[in-house]
């Protein structure tokens, strides 16, 4: 069977398999690795928007692609809606980028302590007014946002921010099923990613959490009726999971995992695109 398309704006993913932004990871050596194996959407690592307004050269450095990449996919964050909008004209102005994606779903405390990630949907006003912000600046560059269930089991905020994301024109929103205080632990509930799909029926909505193989990404579209799924930690130091992740959409049996030697020809090539795109005096 031909593989499910994910829609997000004019951008056509198939199959619908998105790599999570993560910081220090998702970097274009990375990206290009796992583009190897198989087609996707593939996501910068989190960008904070305030060092793009300022020009930062680190920032900046962060947020290079290669040039055959396509579409080009960066992720921002930042708890000011004005120092958003602003990095989302600079990034469209410059024809940097093809999609934003609005991280709303870090647990680490260094950022919630500053009322970004995972801790911002919990102030809804700030929220929408942070989505339309960024909606408004990245004119015909589809706008995403990922968050999780919520911050601890008390504080549950996903519906509410998915409803918000869907009102601020967001092209679609992608759910961890955790909270912010689970961090990694325990199971993601993937109930939840179905029932945010029931709340906003009008935008894409990707589930994310505890996907480890392709017939994973395959069970969890059918159990939860979500449009695509986002791969965290599952690929870490497994590339090849995105050749599963087609081969299981395309109905294919799963290959075997590839023997130590070809694993360590991965290995070797990792680090040599890393050393590329670092430079010699990394």
């Amino acid at each position: 069977p031909a593989a499910p398309v994910l829609g997000i704006g004019p951008i056509e993913v198939s199959p619908p398999v998105v790599l999570a932004p993560m910081a220090g990871i998702t970097n274009p050596a990375f990206r290009r690795l796992c583009r190897g194996y198989g087609a996707g959407l593939y996501v910068s690592e989190m960008i904070t928007a305030r060092g793009l307004v300022e020009d930062s050269a680190k920032t900046w450095s962060r947020a290079v692609f290669a040039d055959d990449e396509s579409p080009r996919s960066i992720q921002l964050y930042g708890a000011d809606p004005a120092t958003m909008g602003e990095a989302a004209a600079i990034l469209v102005g410059r024809d940097h980028v093809d999609h934003i994606d609005l991280n709303l779903g870090c647990p680490v405390r260094k950022i919630t302590r500053n009322g970004g990630g995972a801790a911002l949907p919990a102030r809804p006003r700030l929220l929408h007014d942070l989505l339309t912000a960024a909606v408004g600046a990245a004119g015909d560059v589809p706008v995403t946002v990922k968050v999780r269930i919520g911050i601890d089991d008390d504080l549950v905020t996903y519906l509410d921010a998915g409803r918000i994301a869907a009102d601020a024109g967001c092209a679609a929103i992608a759910l961890h099923g955790r909270t912010a205080v689970q961090l990694y632990s325990g199971r993601a509930d993937w109930s939840a990613i179905a029932r945010l799909k029931d709340a906003v029926p009008d935008i894409p909505v990707l589930g994310n959490g505890d996907v480890w193989t392709g017939a994973d990404a395959v069970r969890m579209q059918a159990e939860t009726g979500c449009d695509g799924v986002v791969i965290g930690r599952g690929c870490l130091g497994r590339p090849w999971l995105f050749r599963d992740l087609a081969d299981a959409y395309a109905g294919r049996d799963p290959q075997p995992a590839p023997p130590l030697g070809v694993v360590a020809d991965t290995m070797a090539r990792h680090a040599r695109l890393l050393a590329d795109h670092l430079g010699p005096d990394r």
